[in-house]
């Protein structure tokens, strides 16, 4: 007993040794939760003779469920493999795999993954004979693995009064789907939760009699749970409420995929007699770490009265950096990174956290050019994107009409209505005739009518942006007509959810290092620029790499540490993000991210920004973010990136292997200085044209300019922006 009580705080031990009636621990970052929720298990068995399987614990993660049943056996070598851990989904699958005839199924039932549901949601579009482009089947399901996180039955779905005819259509294929899949005795991923919750409400017998067996329920992470969750975990609870939640309102951060963070907030609705246990030291990082993000949630709302504090050293003020542009920051936080690996000899230590995954491509370029390993932690590599493989396959194609396997990769995206079935006819004949897939285009190979005019129009978008190319037209100019033309920037908007609006980020970023490239080459070209992709992607790490800089968004920070992090990109409008600048509650969200970010440092923390940002080759002039007010000045060392790093080229080299060109440099600078040009000159720019320069400010590296191009207005850092004066 004194082993499982030895080294807790007075507020893990109250949170360990309760026993009965209804717990909510507020763990704040870094405190110690995991240990207080494997000790309170073994407290139970061992001081009040709880059988291990009367006890159930529920996590998010299969890698919790692992770490919770390994520290839990730990501590009980003999019982503990017999207390049930499991993850929501698992433990459901493992109710339900019990009762398969009560929800309908026969024993043996398959489980669909994404893949498999689109499939289905694809076959029950065509039989309804709604346009795939219309309803695209990610797109649909997207939407009724929502509803199924919302508690939302095809029937519950179809009654919402605000629905407009493309969600009622909507909720017709939801209705067929659920048949369907009942018809082929296969449920979907999302209906694990909700099917167990319409089983314990629909068959109350069967609830009683896990309420008997599982006296004591326990829920991490609870800050986390969406609506079915919710509902589940009060149905285990059941009429003894021996419920125990673990969780932390202030890094509630998952709202966009159904979290709903009055769950944790409310508890003591649902539960007036609830004992609530503060877990307020944290372990981990050094005491200005810990005041800067107190300092910053304390801003919120809508959250729990608590103030995390630590006995840790004091530790190091934290450099606030800012740079001139994303690249000069990328440039900054590497050589930081140089400098500390002469000291710890190892990169492992090192995380690079920022907001939106279109930002990594500075940071991957930095670390190329300097030959340090890196990984993206939860996603892929910039150039290893679906999409930016997606428009490197129509770049090259453009270049060489006789690609036949870019073209297969493009010919029906977006979705434009090209079947299998119809690309095998086009591929076939191809072969048999000896002509490349971009020949049989304008062919007669038996297509339907309606597919062909898909065929037809996408040919000869093909052929407009071909002649762009042979026109030599920049590679930047067509990627842009590229995106429009072929409509992959409405694809992204339509959908509207964030991870389409992610993907449209990164295709901007995309085009961005196109122009990079173009600025830094005397003669630029598109296939030129597609050999240098070529041979960066070809030389990425193919090894296990075992020591390494991690790189990843803060959203994928949540649940790790690092020595070192580098919070980059701290500007209103990238963090917090643009989307939520309007919303009390989704500035509450950012603000928890914000948090959730400055916790995961354990030594050390840096903060960086920078002045500008640039899209499709426009300049927008940033402001820092307003969390960065909320930080107590003495906690912050302000830093100008020169002071740092006084030799960064202002200037993007070429993409995959960037070297500073300064004559190059020099020249761009010269020509583009304040003086060449006055308020009324005429300038041309080469991908808008000619216009009117009607404001000038700044001065050096910084001057900026407002041209009137038509009844268009762009602002521009001369820096960054070759014009040319028109007499």
């Amino acid at each position: 007993m004194s082993a499982i009580l030895e080294n807790l705080n007075p507020s893990q031990k109250k949170a360990v040794l309760h026993k009965d009636g209804p717990l909510l621990i507020l763990a704040g970052a870094g405190s110690g939760k995991t240990r207080v929720i494997t000790h309170r298990i073994a407290n139970l068995i061992l001081s009040h003779n709880i059988h291990p399987y009367r006890i159930c614990a529920v996590t998010f993660t299969n890698k919790a469920a692992a770490e919770m049943k390994d520290r839990i056996k730990k501590l009980l070598p003999n019982t503990g493999n017999l207390v049930m851990v499991k993850t929501f989904h698992s433990l459901c699958l493992y109710i339900l795999r019990k009762h398969p005839k009560e929800i309908g199924l026969k024993s043996g039932f398959s489980v669909y993954d994404s893949s498999l549901s689109e499939s289905l949601l694809k076959e029950i579009i065509k039989d309804l004979g709604l346009e795939i482009k219309a309803f695209k089947p990610s797109h649909v399901n997207n939407i009724i693995q929502k509803a199924k996180d919302a508690f939302e039955t095809p029937e519950e779905f179809a009654s919402e009064g605000h629905r407009d005819i493309y969600y009622k259509t909507i909720s017709q294929i939801y209705k067929i789907y659920e048949d369907r899949k009942t018809e082929r005795n296969a449920l979907d991923f999302g209906d694990l939760i909700l099917k167990t919750v319409l089983l314990f409400k629909g068959k109350p017998e069967i609830l009683t009699n896990y309420n008997t067996n599982w006296e004591y329920i326990m829920v991490d992470e609870y800050q986390d749970t969406n609506r079915s969750q919710y509902e589940l975990t009060k149905l285990l609870a059941g009429p003894r409420k021996n419920i125990c939640v673990v969780g932390d309102d202030d890094q509630s951060i998952y709202s966009w995929r159904g979290a709903d963070i009055r769950n944790i907030l409310d508890f003591e609705k649902d539960y007036p007699e609830t004992l609530e246990v503060k877990l307020e030291e944290n372990y981990r990082s050094t005491a200005n770490i810990i005041e800067a993000a107190s300092s910053v949630i304390e801003n919120n709302n809508g959250r729990k009265n608590k103030k995390i504090f630590t006995n840790n050293e004091t530790g190091e003020a934290i450099p606030l950096i800012s740079s001139p542009s994303e690249y000069e920051e990328s440039e900054i936080i590497i050589k930081k990174i140089k400098d500390f690996y002469r000291i710890e000899k190892k990169y492992s230590p090192f995380a690079i956290f920022y907001r939106t995954n279109a930002q990594s491509r500075f940071f991957e370029e930095a670390l190329r050019k300097s030959n340090i390993p890196y990984k993206i932690f939860g996603g892929f590599r910039f150039y290893d994107r679906a999409e930016i493989k997606d428009m490197i396959a129509y770049l090259s194609v453009i270049v060489n009409p006789s690609d036949t396997s870019n073209l297969l990769r493009i010919i029906n995206f977006p979705t434009r209505g090209i079947g299998e079935t119809s690309i095998e006819k086009l591929r076939s004949f191809s072969v048999q005739n000896h002509k490349s897939m971009y020949e049989v285009l304008e062919e007669e190979v038996g297509l339907k009518k309606k597919t062909k005019k898909s065929v037809d129009e996408f040919k000869s978008n093909l052929d407009d942006l071909r002649k762009m190319y042979l026109d030599n037209k920049s590679p930047s100019s067509i990627a842009k007509s590229l995106i429009v033309q072929m409509g992959i920037d409405e694809e992204f908007k339509k959908n509207g959810d964030i991870e389409s609006l992610d993907r449209l980020e990164n295709i901007e970023q995309f085009v961005e290092a196109i122009q990079e490239y173009e600025e830094s080459e005397e003669n630029p070209s598109l296939e030129e620029y597609l050999n240098q992709i070529s041979l960066l992607t070809s030389e990425e790490e193919k090894s296990e790499l075992l020591d390494f800089v991690t790189l990843m968004t803060i959203h994928n920070s949540k649940g790790l540490e690092f020595d070192y992090v580098f919070l980059s990109g701290m500007e209103d409008g990238t963090f917090p993000h643009f989307m939520n600048l309007e919303s009390e509650d989704g500035l509450e969200e950012e603000r928890r991210l914000c948090y959730v970010a400055i916790t995961r440092a354990r030594k050390r923390l840096f903060i960086s920004f920078s002045q500008v940002t640039r899209k499709f080759g426009e300049v927008n002039y940033r402001e820092p973010s307003r969390f960065l007010e909320e930080i107590p000045e003495n906690l912050l060392i302000p830093i100008r990136g020169d002071q740092i790093f006084e030799s960064i080229p202002k200037k993007s080299p070429k993409a995959g292997n960037r070297t500073a060109n300064a004559e190059l440099d020099a020249k761009k600078r010269t020509s583009t200085s304040k003086g060449n040009f006055s308020v009324g000159s005429k300038v041309k720019h080469k991908d808008y044209g000619i216009g009117k320069i009607l404001q000038i400010s700044g001065n050096g590296d910084n001057v900026k300019v407002k041209i009137q191009f038509g009844y268009t207005e762009k602002n521009f850092l001369l820096s960054y922006t070759p014009l040319e004066l028109v007499e």
